[in-house]
């Protein structure tokens, strides 16, 4: 199948930590035999290929200038939570250029199907582009899209639209399904869990001791990682409320908080205001290459995700990744999480914003080491048997076999 596909936020350059599940996703496909034309917003920091192994780039510029390139790449919205002021006035250049873009593409080249993802902006200006063409369209929805379009008026009516045009919509957990029906989406949903490649996430003693050495973190502490986007609804305050009271059960952790973003300095001073600031280290963004050796390095992982005034995860990656290593996580009870995580089989559940349950379940892993060998093997083995990306992109392409189908029996009908 020859797939044209639209996208917000992509890995810019080789080990670009940015939406790295939709490269895995977009990757996988094209490793089927199948073609993606993939069409992005440019940015500044771009430095790939114009094609790799059956994925063509295809950047359209919304901006005057070249450096200015505020649009996508998970630089849209302020604190995680809400659009930035000068995008909407942005938007009508993004869309207009996007669409330009499709149908370029769709006049040189001829298409099986198209595939949106974010539903917005992307659903509506893929609708668009299939319109003349009558190419079925497939919406895969990520988290931060659905929140956005549940919190405004004229974003949910673009949502609407866009699904009244979608052949199929995918979400990576049952809870953004739902949340997706009561914004309009009908018809065929499926739930496509995101994956993890165990083989590039196996534990390498040599790399986790390189990591704790830079970080220069004792032989002897039990470490605790939180990894992602300093935003509110990844729950990273709550962590620490719950690193400080589970360091006067076990005064050997220590927290390592991996990424960067908008809540960087208020999350700084609440570790000084709780007296931990010496215990937790701020390692900065990660790049996707060295990701590996951080889970490696990590005795626990905790995912504290929250629901945030609308915002939530859908199915945070950094749990299949640290799961695909063999690291025992703690996670909380949102998005997808509950449908990853079994509770005393390969991790911990929380319910959110509980910093005393949180608390308790890094007291629980870290005083018992046979506990995590045991939650982190489970875990491993069951994303190399079910959650691959393989298997992913095997669902996808279920997806496409389905609605090309449908497609070619409603024109024969």
């Amino acid at each position: 199948m020859n797939i044209l596909a639209l996208t917000s936020s992509y890995p810019r350059y080789e080990g670009d930590p940015t939406a790295p599940f939709i490269e895995s996703i977009v990757r996988g496909i094209a490793a089927r035999g199948h073609t993606v034309h993939l069409v992005l917003p440019a940015t500044r920091d771009w430095d790939r290929p114009a094609q790799e192994d059956g994925v063509h780039y295809h950047l359209y510029r919304y901006s005057p200038l070249r450096t200015w390139t505020p649009w996508g790449f998970s630089e849209s919205l302020q604190a995680g939570v809400r659009i930035k002021r000068p995008l909407y006035a942005l938007a009508p250049a993004v869309l207009a250029s996007a669409l330009h873009a499709c149908r370029k593409l769709l006049a040189r080249e001829c298409f099986d199907l198209a595939h949106a993802h974010w539903v917005v902006p992307n659903g509506p200006i893929g609708a668009l582009a299939v319109r003349r063409p009558r190419l079925p369209l497939v919406v895969s929805l990520h988290g931060s899209d659905v929140s956005v379009s549940e919190r405004s008026k004229a974003i949910g009516r673009a949502t609407r639209w866009a699904f009244d045009h979608a052949s199929a919509v995918t979400a990576p957990s049952e809870d953004l399904l739902l949340r997706s029906r009561a914004l309009g989406a009908t018809g065929a949903l499926e739930a496509i869990p995101y994956g993890a490649d165990v083989a590039a996430l196996a534990p390498d003693p040599d790399t986790a001791r390189a990591v704790r050495e830079r970080l220069a973190l004792g032989a002897d502490e039990i470490v605790v990682a939180g990894i992602g986007r300093f935003v509110h609804w990844k729950g990273f305050d709550y962590l620490i409320d719950a690193f400080a009271k589970a360091r006067t059960s076990v005064p050997e952790l220590r927290l390592v908080l991996v990424g960067d973003g908008d809540l960087r300095d208020d999350l700084r001073a609440r570790a000084a205001t709780l007296g931990v600031a010496d215990s937790v280290t701020f390692a900065g963004m990660v790049g996707r290459e060295e990701i590996a050796a951080y889970f490696a390095a990590t005795d626990i992982v905790a995912v504290p995700s929250v629901h945030f005034d609308g915002y939530v995860d859908g199915l945070p990656n950094v749990a299949l990744e640290a799961m695909a290593s063999g690291t025992p996580v703690v996670a909380t009870r949102v998005g997808g999480l509950p449908q990853l995580v079994r509770p005393g089989e390969n991790g911990l559940l929380v319910e959110e914003k509980n910093s005393a349950q949180l608390a308790d379940g890094l007291v629980a892993l870290a005083s018992n080491p046979e506990l995590r060998a045991r939650l982190g093997e489970n875990a491993r083995a069951e994303i190399r048997d079910e959650r691959s990306w393989e298997s992913v992109a095997d669902r996808f392409v279920s997806v496409y076999s389905y609605v090309t189908r449908t497609r070619r029996e409603t024109r024969g009908a």
